[in-house]
């Protein structure tokens, strides 16, 4: 009997030493699998399965770490067989960690092999929903208490779905304007359809829809009524409207309408020559910049510059005459004067400064990352740099950035990234996005900003201001007008905000073949403020 007892004692002792050596790989697995590192947690975890103890345990660690690798091979096989002792992994952990890559399939696999916790019937219906298994979501709801914070939102997304209806993408006022059909995202507001239908462009939300995913509402900043004025002032014209709130830099519209051509998410896919609107950049340049302007004046323009022996001509070919204030020059648009501006400046300290506003870059709007405004060719002569100076052979320009440059001057000089997407939230009504504080640059001082504002100004208020018939009675507008593209096809483009002192709106136009920007592009200009009237 005492040899006996003695041989137990021997062989408790010796698989106790054992059960402990094979469960050393186990806290290794976990330590590393908490700690995110998943290949290292795989590896300790099938190091140790070697030793036959604590089969269930490793399985566990092998599952959570193979799916959140993306190994469906090994995930596959270590979800299959019993149930472990116990949880080495808490499964609120790998819940969160699987839907935050949104593997709900997974998440459903792991619940079901190791799981079922009740804490967790709220995840285990939205899983359910997301893999469109909704007979099951319904029967999860059951286990899901009415005081669970997320019951109201599943059981809402349970009903849209079965609709076959899918709410997906919001306005500022939380009204969706797009939802998911199928696989598709389709607007439920034609006023939005250039912006949300895959077929209009790379950089519409629906085109994004397979790198987002379908799983968390997307709520925007955009503003139905704003949006509607955009493109009843475009009307039957092919272009784009981009408004801003300059106060806080939310995009209030991103209208763009099709013409008599495809629709094209023109706003944010279409660059143009921006012609004479850069010469506020221009001008800013060289007010901020310490150029002295005011020794240039008063100027003589005769229609043509002399540069290294060739002829520089003027859009007015008989010249603008005699020009008194930096008011006159941006009033009338005079090529000659901003030629003359851009030459003393320099090519290199042109494209530096418009390298700071923005162009070559790029702006996240949340769901995506637009180009904005790009360099165009080589500028390698003094000749090349004038065309640079006035908007014409080395840039193009998008709306969007347009519209930034005119917040910009709203804010008299300072540069922010607008703001599209407010928030996203998952079918648990959690908030999985929220917008970070964008970063201000400033381009110039106030005081150069004002005196450019005032120029501006001039443009809208001239009797021979290019954008004279733009301006709205008792709603003070600074605006620059440009028209560029080759003829008979040329481009009209506007940048302006509103009203001048306290502004609240910051917009640009760009239409395709309107023609010069002092007509049609005045006209949509005019039409827009008009109808945003009651807002400012």
């Amino acid at each position: 009997m005492k040899r006996a007892a003695a041989t137990l004692a021997v062989l408790a002792f010796v698989a106790a030493g054992l059960a402990a050596l094979a469960g050393v790989p186990l806290v290794q697995a976990r330590r590393a699998w908490l700690g995110g590192h998943y290949a290292e947690a795989l590896a300790n975890a099938q190091s140790g399965a070697r030793y036959r103890l604590w089969d269930g345990e490793y399985r566990q660690v092998t599952a959570a770490s193979a799916l959140l690798l993306r190994r469906r091979d090994a995930a596959t096989s270590a979800l299959a067989g019993g149930k472990a002792l116990f949880d080495v992994l808490p499964e609120p952990e790998v819940a969160r960690r699987l839907f935050a890559i949104r593997d709900y399939d997974g998440f459903l696999a792991y619940d079901a092999a190791f799981g079922g916790a009740a804490a967790l019937a709220a995840q285990r219906a939205a899983a359910n929903v997301l893999t469109h298994h909704l007979d099951q979501a319904s029967a999860a709801m059951a286990a899901v208490p009415a005081s669970d914070p997320h019951r109201a939102a599943l059981q809402h997304a349970i009903d849209v779905r079965q609709s076959g209806h899918v709410p997906l993408v919001f306005d500022r006022d939380g009204r969706a304007f797009a939802e998911l059909r199928g696989s598709e995202l389709t607007a439920t507001d034609a006023d939005f359809a250039p912006l949300v239908d895959a077929k209009a462009g790379a950089l519409t939300i629906g085109s994004q829809l397979p790198r987002l995913g379908a799983d968390d509402t997307l709520e925007t900043t955009l503003d139905p009524f704003v949006q509607h004025a955009a493109v009843e002032a475009l009307g039957a014209h092919r272009g784009a409207l981009v408004a801003i709130d300059p106060r806080t830099n939310e995009i209030l519209a991103i209208a763009s309408t099709r013409g008599s051509g495809p629709e094209t998410d023109i706003a944010l896919e279409s660059q143009y020559e921006p012609g004479s609107v850069i010469k506020v950049l221009t001008s800013l340049n060289a007010v901020g910049g310490g150029t002295d302007v005011k020794a240039m004046l008063p100027y003589e323009c005769k229609g043509d510059l002399m540069i290294d022996g060739r002829h520089f001509g003027d859009w007015m070919a008989q010249g603008h005459g005699e020009l008194h204030s930096l008011n006159d020059a941006l009033a009338v648009s005079c090529n000659i004067f901003y030629a003359d501006v851009g030459l003393r400046l320099g090519r290199e300290r042109l494209q530096s400064f418009m390298t700071s506003a923005g162009f070559d870059g790029t702006t996240s709007l949340g769901y995506a990352d637009v180009p904005l405004g790009k360099f165009v060719g080589r500028v390698f002569n003094r000749y090349e740099t004038a065309f640079m100076a006035i908007g014409l052979e080395h840039e193009s320009i998008n709306t969007l950035h347009l519209a930034m440059l005119a917040s910009m001057m709203a804010n008299r000089g300072v540069l922010t990234p607008p703001r599209l997407l407010r928030s996203r939230h998952s079918i648990l009504g959690e908030a999985t996005y929220s917008a970070a504080a964008p970063a201000p640059k400033r381009l110039a001082s106030a005081a150069a900003a004002e005196e450019v504002i005032d120029a501006m100004q001039a443009v809208a208020d001239s009797p021979k201001g290019t954008g004279r018939r733009a301006p709205v009675a008792g709603i003070p507008m600074a605006m620059k007008t440009g028209t560029a593209g080759k003829r008979p096809g040329l481009e009209a483009l506007i940048m302006a905000f509103a009203p001048v002192d306290a502004p609240k709106i910051a917009f640009a136009v760009i239409g395709e073949d309107a023609g010069p920007a002092e007509f049609a592009g005045a006209e949509i200009a005019h039409k827009f403020i008009e109808k945003m009237k009651p807002r400012l």
